[in-house]
């Protein structure tokens, strides 16, 4: 929310009553956190903290739209979903991509700092199996609270937007 900042190391525990929460904003930070040992915790925390209700915000790279846009021919593709300019040099990271393969790998691994990619059935069948009870499948700026939509427009493009309901 505007105007409350907390810093913290979520991946253990989170440092809120049961039940207190009506809204957490996950951006670009779940795909950090390792598939078996930090996201059982991270959403067990969520579902723990949250009020029945609550929702929780996940918006992480959409490994379905990057695979699909790897299959098709040539750059184009590629390039509607992450700015590349004509010689497939990347805007944001500046690096410049011989093959379509270096990109994808750069896009998921980013220097071992991404831990798992998600389609939807994989994050939903996460987010089920860790106590939520309803997953929705969102889009920029859309959320089951509009408190919740505050998310970084120049990430629309290769996001996949999911909230689930405690």
């Amino acid at each position: 929310m505007p105007g409350i900042t907390c810093v913290y190391d979520c991946r253990k525990h989170l440092p809120f009553p049961d039940g207190s929460v009506r809204g957490i904003f996950c951006e670009h930070f779940f795909e950090h956190l390792d598939y078996t040992e930090e996201v059982p915790i991270f959403l067990s925390e969520c579902a723990r903290v949250l009020q029945p209700g609550g929702v929780l915000r996940l918006i992480v790279p959409d490994v379905e739209r990057y695979l699909r846009a790897y299959l098709a021919d040539g750059w184009q593709a590629l390039s509607a979903i992450r700015p590349l300019d004509d010689q497939h040099t990347d805007f944001f990271l500046g690096c410049r991509y011989n093959t379509k393969m270096e990109f994808i790998n750069t896009m998921f691994r980013q220097g071992h700092e991404h831990k798992f990619g998600y389609d939807y059935e994989t994050l939903a069948f996460v987010l089920r199996r860790y106590g939520f009870r309803q997953v929705v499948r969102q889009s920029f700026e859309v959320s089951l609270r509009p408190e919740l939509a505050i998310d970084q427009a120049v990430r629309a493009s290769e996001s996949l937007y999911v909230e689930a309901v405690r």
